[in-house]
């Protein structure tokens, strides 16, 4: 199987990276509409395969720093992994899960809105050193149950 088949057929290995740290007044001001919980589904632009379910869940420590976990399942596999970049500018927002398969690296990279409560937005997979070899669309919400309404 190719490099980039076993990256859309499983997409195993996302890979912890630690999370980047964002200026405390930025992230006061800014990201506090993304703390909480989000539950979104993915799917491949052009490409048959399944959907991935996806959850991540994002923190604000005192010092203004914004942290995460995001957790994928498709195909009956579940993966769990350090969310890195975390951004957020108004409504949009953005942030990066490391891929690790087999030995190759790479990122998948989410860029989105919030409007009304959801987001939706657009993912790529960048192996490293290569542009994006699958591209496709999110779009989600906050999980039912959680509290942090900002």
């Amino acid at each position: 199987m190719t490099r980039i088949g076993r990256i859309r057929v499983g997409l195993a290995g996302f890979a912890a990276v630690v999370a980047m740290a964002v200026s405390q007044g930025a992230v006061q001001a800014q990201e506090s509409w993304l703390v909480g919980t989000w539950e979104a589904t993915a799917e491949a632009t052009g490409m048959p395969g399944p959907v991935i379910s996806m959850t991540w869940t994002v923190e604000a420590a005192e010092d203004g720093a914004l942290t995460g976990s995001w957790t994928g399942a498709t195909q009956g596999q579940s993966y769990t992994r350090e969310m890195s970049d975390i951004s957020v500018d108004g409504d949009a927002f953005g942030f990066t899960v490391r891929i690790e398969d087999q030995g190759q690296t790479g990122d998948f990279v989410f860029e989105g809105t919030m409007a009304e409560g959801e987001v939706s937005g657009t993912f790529e997979v960048r192996p490293e050193g290569m542009p994006a070899v699958i591209t496709g669309t999110f779009s989600g919400a906050r999980a039912e149950g959680d509290g942090a309404r900002r």
